[in-house]
């Protein structure tokens, strides 16, 4: 009996035998270092003594982070909270319209973040329609600017995030153990704490990761209706407008801390148990234990506000992009359309479009080609290449802009001012998604298939494109139109890196916004929303059933 080989030397040989399996080694590691490594060794070695003493010395800069991380908390906590009763509610209860409420929390996916707060100013600004009403009619002087409204908004922006996250979880719980706990005399409240939220939390904990990140990492937002509450991601762009980029660095490593933190809890919280729910042979027939009437009058209420919340987020946007100046003047028009998304002086929602297409079409392939030789080719380096691989996602994307433009704007390579820089940073946040799911889906995938083929004399390269792409397709399609869509919708990410060659319709939502050009920037929020729908539509046109996108 013969036993295979092993070691660094074998995997070497095993390497050199097969030259299109050590070509995509090769290239995975010099993308990954020169294009995640190196950015963050520049940032952390371009500030000076100085920078450092000045960002500790004053008090703005300390006050900043402290904002950041009270906003982000609370605004974390509450969206994955709202998030979790929104799926429970659909989930585990009897209400109606589920497939509603299901299309309801896929709106704010469409748009960009930032619009959540251009809406929230058309609404409850000082000249916002809820504000005048209130001025008007109960003579009550309404001011959110600053903690509330921030709060408010980066709340309602990402509470779907966490849906989306916490739903997966629960529709995966096998309804066993639930209905065996009912048999055993557990109910109501008691039921849901001990078994259904616990094998959720896996679920909570992630949701409120992925939140916290982002709202860390926030910029349009706070900066449209922080006011004077200003925070870290604000402060980055002040300095790096101000030619600053020590001091922005400072910052950014600065705002980092936060985000490993989240990391490093959410890992010690599920390491501390197990969440998995093997009960055996599946049970058939069983129904799941749903919520009683009175819970379910309470379920429906709640998603009923937040449905009439973020409804009207979108129609006063849409009213703004298609009337002269909604509120003053309410005459239909399509000019604002026309000058700021159709006009060829006005490419954003064009650049958007293109950029987006090309770095996650790039994003899906780069994350193929890991996943593929993480786990099928044994090398050393495995374990680095991996952690690499995900580490951007573990950023914040202010971090990751800035990173970028700090390290391509000087040096031996300079990017700055290129489209290739913007669409490199999109690639970073979205590929590691891509990565992980591929991954998963590889592992299920029995080697033995691929093996066949080498056999047969396919080199790793014909192996991959003939025989692994085909029956990865729905996960390759899948983790494409996520990166697709957050892709249109990134601000914080490249709000560093765009130029007026290449603006992007995100980043032009906020000036115009920022400037109270209204109606422009709800017609750029309304065309970036219709390009993407229309992009969905077209991508599930093509591949049919193995994609769903508005199977709600």
């Amino acid at each position: 009996m013969m036993k295979e080989k092993k070691g660094i030397g074998e995997s070497i040989g095993r390497l050199v035998r097969d030259p299109s399996s050590l070509m995509l080694v090769l290239i995975s590691f010099v993308i990954l270092l020169l294009f995640v490594v190196y950015p963050l060794v520049f940032v952390i070695f371009i500030p000076s003594g100085e920078d450092w003493i000045t960002f500790f010395s004053k008090g703005r800069y300390g006050t900043a982070l402290l904002n950041t991380v009270v906003s982000s908390s609370l605004s974390a906590i509450t969206a994955t909270i709202f998030g979790f009763i929104y799926a429970y509610a659909i989930n585990y209860s009897n209400i109606k319209g589920k497939k509603f409420f299901r299309f309801i929390a896929f709106l704010p996916l469409l748009a960009p973040s930032v619009m959540s707060g251009l809406a929230f100013l058309l609404l409850f600004g000082r000249g916002g329609m809820v504000s005048q009403y209130l001025k008007m009619w109960f003579n009550v002087e309404l001011d959110l600017y600053g903690l509330p409204g921030l709060w408010i908004v980066q709340t309602i922006s990402y509470f779907p995030l966490a849906y989306m996250t916490i739903t997966g979880v629960l529709r995966s719980i096998s309804p066993n153990l639930e209905v065996a706990a009912q048999n055993l005399g557990a109910r109501g409240f008691k039921l849901f704490r001990s078994i259904t939220f616990k094998l959720a939390l896996p679920g909570v904990i992630n949701a409120f990761l992925l939140v916290a990140i982002n709202c860390f990492a926030d910029f349009g937002n706070p900066k449209l209706i922080g006011g004077n509450y200003t925070l870290l991601a604000v402060e980055i762009y002040g300095e790096i407008i101000n030619n600053q980029p020590g001091l922005a660095s400072v910052m950014g490593i600065i705002l980092v801390i936060p985000a490993l933190l989240v990391f490093v809890i959410q890992n010690k919280l599920l390491s501390k148990g197990s969440y998995s729910t093997i009960t055996g042979k599946p049970v058939s027939g069983l129904n799941r234990v749903t919520t009683s009437k009175k819970t379910d009058i309470m379920l429906f209420s709640f998603n009923t506000l937040m449905s009439i919340f973020i409804i009207a987020m979108f129609a006063i946007t849409i009213l703004f992009a298609f009337t002269k100046n909604f509120g003053r003047d309410n005459t239909f028009t399509l000019d604002h359309m026309m000058k700021v998304v159709f006009s060829t002086s006005s490419p954003a929602v064009l650049n958007s479009l293109v950029l987006s297409l090309i770095s996650s079409l790039l994003a899906v392939a780069f994350g193929l080609v890991l996943a593929y030789v993480v786990v099928r080719k044994p090398f050393p380096g495995k374990k680095l290449l991996d952690f690499t691989a995900v580490l951007p996602i573990a950023l914040p994307g202010t971090f990751v802009g800035l990173a970028l433009i700090v390290a391509f704007s000087s040096g031996p390579i300079i990017l700055q001012g290129s489209a290739v820089l913007i669409i490199v940073a999109m690639l970073l946040k979205q590929m590691p998604v891509g990565y992980r799911g591929l991954s998963a889906s590889f592992k299920q995938v029995d080697k033995s298939i691929e093996e066949a083929s080498m056999n047969l004399g396919a080199d790793s390269r014909k192996t991959l494109t003939t025989i692994v792409f085909p029956m990865l397709q729905k996960t390759i399609v899948a983790n494409f139109v996520y990166a697709f869509m957050k892709n249109m919708n990134t601000l914080s990410t490249i709000v560093f890196l765009i130029t007026p060659q290449w603006v992007v319709a995100a980043v032009s939502i906020f000036n115009y916004a920022e400037t109270g050009t209204y109606y422009w920037a709800a017609a750029v929020a309304v065309g970036l929303m219709g390009a993407t729908l229309g992009t969905l539509g077209i991508i599930k046109l093509i591949f049919g059933s193995k994609v769903k996108i508005f199977d709600f």
